[in-house]
């Protein structure tokens, strides 16, 4: 261990550093815990200095604490209408419809009144806005911010931490640029930076009008960083082929344009007799690679992944400068320290943990089995190696951040990434220098760029039609983690201990075997599970069976779901980290076309027996995936009208009185009603307006009494006489106006009814064996019995 020590020196520092970031992370209350570890550790370093790696966790600590919130902080002006002003401290990002405006605030104007303030925000337009760059003043107008918020389910990404780490606090929304005054460039800002970015626009729009879609849009992707316009259905067929990294500048994409220029630049060395007989070649060619490399990072609009990567290339070619690239492992945890010190937050990013396991897991596989060159033979094989040790140290990640087992992996990197990186990435470059000088003259190249990215979608496509191509996969657990671990250890050390290879069949067992216990076991086998998710304004029911069957009801209305964003956000992580992977029946109360697009995300995901919807007037999209995949589909109003599956009567109610529809792709209201023995449950998204419930009454009498109603929102004031007529023992409602207005006629009523409110407790789930009805929420995992 000393040996090993004094040959990584920097790697205790590092691990030292680390630990302080992740106390920092799960404790909190940094500045106590240096004030009490800074003088202990200190003492302990001085009688023992081995013991110096302690030093270094009260600095993470301390480079990692968080901000205090001021007086005038932006996030105090929340929840009213303000104008705001401040500069954009990064690159306008465009996407697939809107755009977004990182801007840090420094003045809010209420009623012409200007109070200066501080803070950074996020403000999204519907419409794409095309002249504003980096360093822009700006002011927004009548805009109220939001403080940011999670929705509070199993398996959700904690989008508010991510955030509140980049010192983003508050979100707000603008329809388009009459709402956007513009001042020019801030005088605080870099002239140069400004210029390259509005270039940088100027040819991301010269792409969009000369290309077709999505070709253009990966191409701006891959050339100046511009990746928000990709469509989500296209990152997910990326995913699924396990090349996902290809669609943003990463570190592979900044070590291509390291090497292409690397090599660029030797040959011409060479050619000088001069250059070759006074400098050492390789030295000199590194550090003439290090300006491309700075520019590129300008080009791709300071990206942080691009930073990380940056940093990356850049402090291996140091370590050829001073001759000290022997020792790769050292240079990659200088780099993590030097991103770490930059930015603490990075240890919990997706790109980071991607790009340092990859590099690691090609270093390892290097040190065990090393790569030969020697030989066309040898080449291909080392190419192998490293996109095998490259995917299978991403895997755990790939795994529990998009829920896909990419199997085709190995082959569509070994194709993809020399046509993505050594051709498409270097023609971009090339067409956005040209660019500079004629439009005229980058339009051929930008088209052979356009040739290869329709190669690219081409064969990504014909890949995935690979029976079992990619596989839905539920989250990982930490045993199948640690499992997975130690089998690469394993597999790793049993070229120098031979007998460790004993263990390495029982270890890949035993990881299967983990990974698959939540698809195979079923929890709370002969109760019946309802999930009521907190999803803002949708309506999002998951039933879990008695047996093994389940039930999806993705219902409820919406204007600004932003095409799937809620099926990618909430239903998807739920189901992955429930072990869900295959969906018995899909019930759809609402086709608009935020829903349309969310079936899409859903039928690609997941296996679906079932779809039944509320009409028929699904787009060609959603029919051919129907078609493709021997979907079972009814329409809920013409075919269906109840149904019984392991002991559930599921029916459907269908109120026959006018109603007036709100817009004209709102359907005909639908509400549901489950019944499991003695227990019974009435829901849907119309059951908030008061002519639904009165009809509901009128037709249905004593059917509608139920154990459980489901009000998402009330519209109504006075829910008393319907609420008295369902007797319900717990009601689920979405917000607190509704939880306000339903405790009132409670109260009134002398109801001992329990009110339950997703968007302050998270997921509602209720479990009940058909006489007494269980109930935890997301926050709150203490049980509460009600008979």
């Amino acid at each position: 261990m000393g040996s090993f020590l004094s040959k990584y020196k920097i790697l205790p520092p590092l691990f030292g550093f680390i630990s302080g970031i992740l106390i920092t992370e799960w404790i909190g209350n940094e500045w106590i815990l240096i004030a009490f570890l800074s003088p202990i550790f200190a003492t302990i370093y001085l009688i023992k200095p081995k013991f110096g790696i302690l030093i270094f966790i009260p600095i993470g600590i301390l480079f990692s604490t968080r901000p205090d919130l001021t007086e005038n902080h932006i996030l105090h002006f929340a929840e009213k209408e303000i104008d705001v002003e401040g500069v954009l401290f990064k690159s306008l990002e465009n996407r697939e419809k809107g755009s977004r405006l990182f801007i840090d605030a420094q003045s809010v104007f209420i009623e012409g009144k200007e109070i200066r303030t501080l803070g950074k925000v996020i403000i999204t337009t519907r419409e794409r806005i095309q002249r504003l760059a980096y360093g822009d003043r700006i002011r927004v107008l009548s805009i109220k911010l939001r403080p940011l918020k999670n929705f509070l389910n199993p398996g959700s990404f904690d989008v508010k931490r991510y955030y509140e780490r980049q010192g983003i606090y508050a979100t707000g929304f603008v329809p388009g640029e009459e709402w956007i005054i513009s001042f020019g460039k801030d005088e605080s800002s870099n002239f140069f930076i400004h210029s390259l970015d509005k270039m940088r626009l100027k040819f991301g729009n010269f792409v969009r009008k000369s290309s077709p879609f999505p070709e253009g849009e990966i191409i701006n992707a891959i050339t100046i960083g511009d990746q928000g316009g990709i469509p989500a259905e296209l990152r997910n067929q990326f995913s699924k082929a396990g090349i996902a990294h290809l669609l943003s500048i990463s570190g592979l994409h900044v070590g291509a344009v390291a090497i292409v220029f690397y090599v660029i630049i030797k040959w011409l060395i060479k050619r000088s007799e001069f250059m070759l007989l006074k400098f050492q070649v390789p030295r000199l060619t590194a550090r003439l690679t290090i300006p491309p490399i700075f520019i590129y990072m300008i080009l791709a609009g300071f990206a942080t992944p691009v930073v990380r990567a940056s940093i990356m290339a850049i402090v291996y070619l140091v370590s050829i400068v001073i001759g000290r690239e022997e020792n790769k492992l050292n240079t990659l945890a200088v780099s993590a320290f030097i991103i770490l010190l930059w930015h603490p937050w990075a240890l919990f990013e997706l790109s980071f943990q991607l790009s340092f396991a990859s590099v690691l897991g090609i270093l390892l596989m290097h040190k065990f089995y090393p790569f030969k060159l020697d030989t066309i033979s040898d080449k291909f094989f080392t190419s192998i190696k490293t996109t095998c040790a490259a995917s299978f140290a991403t895997l755990p990640f790939i795994i529990n951040s998009f829920g896909v087992f990419p199997v085709v992996s190995v082959p569509a990197n070994l194709i993809f990434v020399p046509l993505v990186e050594f051709l498409s990435v270097p023609l971009g470059l090339v067409s956005f220098l040209v660019f500079l000088i004629s439009e005229t003259i980058a339009t051929p190249i930008l088209y052979a760029n356009v040739f290869l990215i329709k190669s690219l979608l081409w064969g990504t496509h014909r890949l995935l039609q690979i029976p079992f191509s990619s596989l839905t996969v539920p989250s990982l657990g930490a045993l199948s983690w640690t499992l997975y671990g130690i089998a690469l250890a394993v597999f790793l050390l049993k070229r120098a201990y031979p007998r460790l290879g004993i263990a390495l069949p029982v270890l890949i067992l035993g990881f299967l075997s983990t990974s698959a216990y939540s698809i195979l076991i079923k929890p709370n086998k002969g109760f019946l599970e309802m999930n009521f998710l907190d999803a803002g304004n949708r309506n999002i029911i998951f039933v879990r069976l008695p047996r093994e069957k389940n039930i999806l009801l993705d219902g409820g209305f919406s204007y600004y779901d932003r095409g799937g964003f809620i099926e990618r956000s909430v239903v998807i992580p739920f189901l992955l980290e429930s072990g869900i992977t295959k969906i018995d029946y899909l019930i759809l109360t609402s086709l608009d076309k935020d829903h349309l697009k969310g079936i899409k995300e859903i039928l690609g995901k997941f296996r679906v027996e079932r779809l039944w919807t509320n009409g028929g007037k699904l787009d060609g999209g959603v029919w051919e995936i129907i078609k493709n995949k021997g979907i079972s589909w009814k329409n809920i109003l013409d075919e269906v009208e109840d149904f019984e599956i392991e002991g559930v009567r599921f029916e459907f109610l269908k109120p026959r009185g006018e109603f007036e529809i709100k817009d004209s792709s709102r359907p005909y209201p639908i509400l549901g009603k489950l019944t499991f023995k003695e227990a019974n449950f009435l829901f849907g998204e119309a059951i908030e307006e008061e002519t639904v419930q009165n009809e509901l009454i009128e037709i249905y009498r004593d059917r509608i009494k139920s154990s459980l109603l489901y009000v998402p929102r009330i519209s109504g004031e006075n829910t008393r006489g319907f609420i008295s007529m369902v007797s319900p023992r717990v009601i689920v409602t979405n917000t607190a106006y509704s939880t306000f207005l339903i405790s009132t006629d409670i109260k009134k009523s002398d109801s001992q009814t329990a009110v339950f409110q997703t968007d302050t407790r998270g997921t509602v789930t209720i479990l009940t064996d058909g006489k007494m009805l269980r109930v935890k929420t997301y926050l709150d995992e203490k049980e509460e019995f009600l008979h």
